[in-house]
């Protein structure tokens, strides 16, 4: 058996205190805790911790949650009688339905009726304003990422930035510092 550390001995005093120490940990432990006079002085002091915080623990009542819980106030939505969720409950099915039947349907499927025809075009105006937004996006991040890596790129500009940025703040906190009414000033100015 190799040979423990003194701090892999304190470990092992914690977790025999919460109950988390094996059999084997345990045995060592006694056998160190004969011969270490300060590990059994803490192994005491942990054991006497214990002892008063269980005596000192106040015991909930069998319905404290059931009591806090009905306390609680409603959200707005859990106030709504399940009639309200209707029309909820059937534009969702309505959606599911109508997206579960252009899946079936598809647009490889061959002609498709005229009203199937409309709604695939509308979804696929859909898809492509989604993927145009996206590559926009992905632009304007790179964009904003090419303006920055010049910014920090020399001290000069850097420091203009960092100023810029100052003084927009300053510029902010004069606009929300709250302002003396005009009579009050008048009055500090006659008193």
């Amino acid at each position: 058996m190799s040979r423990l550390d003194h701090s892999t001995y304190r470990d092992w005093l914690n977790l025999e205190a919460e109950g988390d120490l094996g059999r084997d940990e345990r045995a060592r432990l006694d056998e160190h805790l004969a011969s270490c006079p300060e590990c059994r002085s803490e192994r005491e002091e942990l054991q006497a911790l214990d002892g008063l915080l269980r005596r000192a623990a106040i015991p909930a009542r069998a319905d404290f949650r059931a009591s806090v819980m009905s306390a609680l106030p409603t959200a707005g939505w859990e106030a709504r009688s399940p009639r309200a969720w209707r029309f909820t409950a059937a534009v969702i099915l309505l959606l599911g339905s109508l997206a579960a039947a252009l899946m079936v349907a598809g647009p490889g499927a061959g002609p498709a009726p005229s009203g199937l025809g409309a709604l695939f075009a509308v979804g696929g105006m859909l898809r492509a304003s989604v993927m145009a937004g996206a590559g926009l996006l992905g632009a304007s991040w790179k964009g904003l990422g090419l303006i920055l890596d010049r910014l920090i790129a020399s001290p000069v500009s850097l420091g203009a930035f960092g100023f810029l940025v100052l003084a927009l703040n300053f510029f902010l906190f004069s606009l929300i510092r709250r302002r003396k009414p005009a009579g009050a000033m008048a009055r500090r100015s006659r008193g």
